[in-house]
């Protein structure tokens, strides 16, 4: 399985971040929904929690090892 989604792409928020800091993002570009349940950093999530579904937003991601289909966002 890809560990890392090559170079920065556009995600469009598909459900606003949940209880549980987990937000659900659509790329577009490869039609794959993409489950982030980590931050680069504070400020990125708090930018995401923000965001109300539909939004767009530049990020770089990479899947977190030994878990499913979850990921960690990172500024592109």
């Amino acid at each position: 399985m890809k560990q890392h989604i090559n170079g920065p792409r556009e995600f469009r928020v598909l459900r606003e971040m949940n209880s549980n800091n987990a937000i659900n993002l659509l790329c577009p570009s490869a039609d794959r929904v993409f489950q982030i349940v980590d931050y680069e950093d504070h400020n990125l999530k708090t930018e995401l929690a923000s965001l109300e579904s539909g939004k767009l937003i530049e990020l770089d991601l990479d899947r977190i090892a030994s878990r499913a289909n979850v990921w960690r966002a990172n500024w592109p």
